[in-house]
């Protein structure tokens, strides 16, 4: 073929090279479906290992095109968002509703359970991603920056997400000679912070200054079965709470027949923090009843010997003691009702809270606070707590909701059985004046977590699952 007859096909040629080339460009502008897997949550303590996510957990992730050079939801480009649900327990994430990217750089925000994020495109009017917490959820964020996805590598790891939340126990560990039976009908804290509380994405729980009007009550249902040593308790989540006035409540019931109130008023030094888990214990010894607060990081280990490495000493503090205490037998003759005696707080109890740095709600002070190689809860199997000697060894379960959630320690405190916050039944939550009701659920992420509160507060849904259509398409 001659050169003439070649150049009547190059204009073919040219044709060719052209679309291909097009194709290639609008392929790379195509929008696809990006993967996610997450690794846990994990405390305030730096290098703690994270835990898994419980199976049936929400999250949903927000992608953003980063406009200056540090991450700032006020300013940079939200391209869409997803919802996703954990399975398998090892951090593998499946897609309920997928977000679309194109490939490019972006940060990845995710929260647990997937609230509604409020004005994600920062249109004006309000602040740009704020979501609505309320007490009984197990809310926890987190901020992958600078990760660049393509249709060729749409996987992304996310950071350990951190929680923003305090979880309590109440616990009963009766042990007295003439008590055949022990149950109890309700406990809870007055004063807590008013729900719900409006926050920017990643950024912490704004309860500084918020009315301390909500009160935190857990019924008798959601309480353990007593174990041979009629030990019982019960977990719920709240919001932060800064130092100021409460009281503790318990309403047990001995024997069948003798009902009992226990009110106390509690130090207003002390303070609820983020990753906090504190426990009231009712420990009941002779004709004495003692309230036992202790304070460690959510679902950690608590230190016993050489063996247990990377675990850490829990803060253990004597708040009072009911003195004279009288429970009538099976039989009461005649007597039905318990006398609780006359309430003394402990006198070093204020010196006490302040040393060991439970005064701050953001939990800077606490003695873990720098500590380092925390280990993490499990997330699943069994998670009993078994410590001897007066302390012990003791394995604090999580809140994943999976496994065994009993825990049981030994040596002067006997056997205890505390479920996890999974939200397999209902916590109650009163709000308003004094001690109303209202009902909050668990903070697995899965199931209906409304909040519907009564007395003088509005009635108020609060979402912890997943909410929202899928993502559009991210669009340039």
């Amino acid at each position: 073929m001659n050169c003439k007859g070649m150049i009547k096909y190059l204009p073919v040629v040219l044709l060719l090279c052209a679309c291909t080339e097009n194709e290639l460009l609008l392929k790379e502008h195509e929008a696809f479906a990006v993967r996610f897997s997450a690794s846990g949550i994990a405390t305030e303590v730096a290098t703690r290992a994270a835990s898994p996510l419980a199976d049936g957990a929400t999250l949903r992730i927000l992608a953003f095109w980063r406009v200056g050079e540090s991450p700032d939801l006020s300013t940079d480009k939200y391209m869409g968002e997803g919802t996703y649900r954990a399975v398998n327990g090892n951090g593998t994430l499946e897609a309920v509703n997928v977000l679309l990217l194109r490939a490019g750089t972006y940060d990845f925000y995710a929260l647990t359970p997937a609230l509604a994020v409020a004005n994600p495109d920062n249109d004006g009017g309000s602040p740009a991603c704020t979501v609505s917490v309320g007490h009984g959820v197990d809310y926890a964020t987190s901020l992958t920056a600078g990760q660049t996805v393509s249709e060729a590598s749409p996987a992304v790891v996310l950071d350990d997400l951190g929680r923003h939340c305090a979880k309590l126990i109440f616990a009963l560990q009766p042990k007295a000679g003439n008590i055949t039976s022990a149950r109890i009908e309700s406990a809870g804290l007055s004063n807590m912070t008013h729900a719900p509380v409006e926050t920017v994405l990643c950024t912490q729980l704004p309860v500084a200054g918020v009315a301390q009007s909500d009160a935190v009550t857990i019924t008798g249902g959601e309480f353990s079965t007593p174990d041979a040593d009629l030990k019982t308790s019960a977990a719920t989540v709240v919001l932060p709470r800064t130092a100021g006035k409460f009281q503790f409540r318990m309403n047990a019931v001995f024997n069948g027949m003798a009902a009992a109130e226990f009110v106390a008023d509690m130090p207003e030094t002390l303070a609820f923090a983020p990753g906090t888990q504190y426990t009231f214990s009712l420990k009941m010894k002779g004709g004495s009843v003692q309230l036992i607060l202790e304070v460690l990081p959510w679902s950690g280990s608590v230190m016993s010997g050489q063996d247990n490495i990377g675990a850490f000493t829990p803060v253990v503090i004597h708040i009072g003691t009911w003195e004279h205490v009288e429970i009538p037998g099976e039989t009461g003759n005649g007597n039905t009702t318990v006398g609780t005696g006359q309430w003394r707080p402990n006198p070093e109890l204020d010196a006490e809270i302040g040393a060991f740095g439970l005064t701050s709600v953001g939990g800077e002070g606490l003695p873990w606070a720098s500590e380092q190689g925390v280990p993490g809860e499990t997330g699943g199997g069994n998670t009993g707590v078994r410590p001897g000697d007066s302390w012990g060894t003791e394995d604090v379960p999580g809140s994943s909701g999976g496994g065994n959630t009993d825990v049981r320690p030994g040596g002067s405190w006997g056997t205890e059985d505390v479920p996890g916050s999974s939200g397999g039944g209902n916590t109650n939550i009163g709000s308003g004046n004094g001690w109303g009701t209202e009902n909050v659920p668990g903070s697995s992420g899965g199931g209906n977590t409304n909040m519907s509160s009564g007395n003088s507060w509005h009635t108020e849904d609060i979402p912890a699952n997943i909410g929202g259509d899928a993502a559009d398409p991210a669009s340039e």
